[in-house]
């Protein structure tokens, strides 16, 4: 989320009108790869089967993804742009929304009812949320200062070593305090949890100036630069991310409707990772020489009709799969 805030400082386009457009089409990446990681496998399944455990799978094409989030983070910078707000104040008001989730997630209870239940996961901190918009834009207006402030450094050597001897001594400390000290209204410190609130969320933003300097002074040491594999990560990152969550949440559908049960040891788990990776490498590459398939370069009036598809297919599953339901406990006591 921090390097895409710095992307949006080094995009050619950073007009609001190109971040809506930018954030309309991740919105519908999003929903693509919600249509197609699982919700419509488990609408044949159900069509299938009739088992109504494919009922809560169908219900995952309205959710608070991660790319879900991106679109949204653009739409709300191009709403700050049109503003004309400076990167100071957008960096406050994003460390404001994230303060204001602590009291709210402990006073808001989740709703029970669909619509509210997942509009309310986008925006705010709740049961089963998981990219709010309230508590990590945070993250992408303090990637939009840094990328901001960076280029007109000159001394960038001793940028980085300043950056680590006064963040790391911090971090450390914070992490020691953090994981054996209560902090008032936060909740134990799990790494796995992501923790993102309040102090955590300033946590994070210093351990990613550590890691960017610590990997700035790799390069500079080496003297190699940045690997290929590494640039074709980065150059590939939204590509990566959806073929992934494609082919992981597909591999799961299939074991979950033909009844496999896998081992999933340690090595398993690695060598399935491996496999992902590089399957994602030969299908990004196979459509970048071949096939040329791109929805968010799409223009005109077939941009127009493949999204007004995608949204169209996306809300009728989800209707679809409502109408199922005789019970509202039946959708939040089965969430995936």
């Amino acid at each position: 989320m921090i390097c895409m805030g710095i992307g949006m400082r080094y995009s050619r386009h950073q007009d609001p009108m190109s971040n809506v457009i930018r954030g309309i089409a991740l919105l519908t990446v999003s929903q693509l790869v919600n249509l197609l990681r699982v919700a419509l496998a488990a609408l044949i399944a159900f069509r299938m089967t009739g088992e109504r455990l494919y009922i809560p799978l169908m219900l995952e094409i309205i959710q608070s993804d991660i790319m879900t989030f991106a679109g949204m983070a653009f739409l709300f910078m191009a709403l700050l742009k049109w503003l004309r707000l400076g990167d100071g104040w957008i960096l406050a008001i994003g460390f404001v929304m994230n303060l204001l989730m602590i009291p709210l997630s402990l006073v808001i209870e989740t709703p029970e009812a669909f619509w509210p239940h997942r509009i309310l996961n986008l925006f705010i901190v709740s049961d089963d949320a998981l990219f709010p918009l309230g508590s990590h834009f945070v993250f992408v207006a303090f990637g939009y200062l840094i990328g901001g402030i960076y280029p007109r450094i000159r001394d960038k050597d001793g940028l980085s070593g300043r950056v680590l001897m006064i963040c790391l001594p911090i971090s450390v400390i914070y992490i020691l305090l953090r994981m054996n000290v209560p902090f008032p209204m936060l909740q134990a410190y799990i790494p796995e949890n992501e923790p993102s609130l309040g102090p955590d969320a300033v946590f994070v933003c210093l351990n990613t100036l550590i890691l960017l300097s610590i990997m700035y002074r790799i390069c500079r040491i080496t003297g190699s630069g940045i690997p290929g594999f590494m640039k074709h990560l980065s150059k590939h990152i939204n590509r990566y991310y959806c073929v992934s969550e494609v082919l992981i949440g597909s591999s799961i559908m299939i074991c979950l409707i033909f009844e496999i049960e896998l081992s999933m040891g340690q090595w398993m788990a690695f060598l399935f990772g491996v496999l992902v990776i590089v399957v994602c490498f030969l299908c990004i590459e196979c459509n970048a020489r071949y096939i040329h398939l791109t929805l968010t370069g799409l223009q005109g009036m077939r941009r127009v009709i493949v999204y007004t598809l995608i949204w169209a297919a996306s809300l009728a599953l989800a209707f679809y799969a409502l109408a199922q339901v005789t019970d509202s406990s039946e959708i939040i006591s089965q969430l995936v």
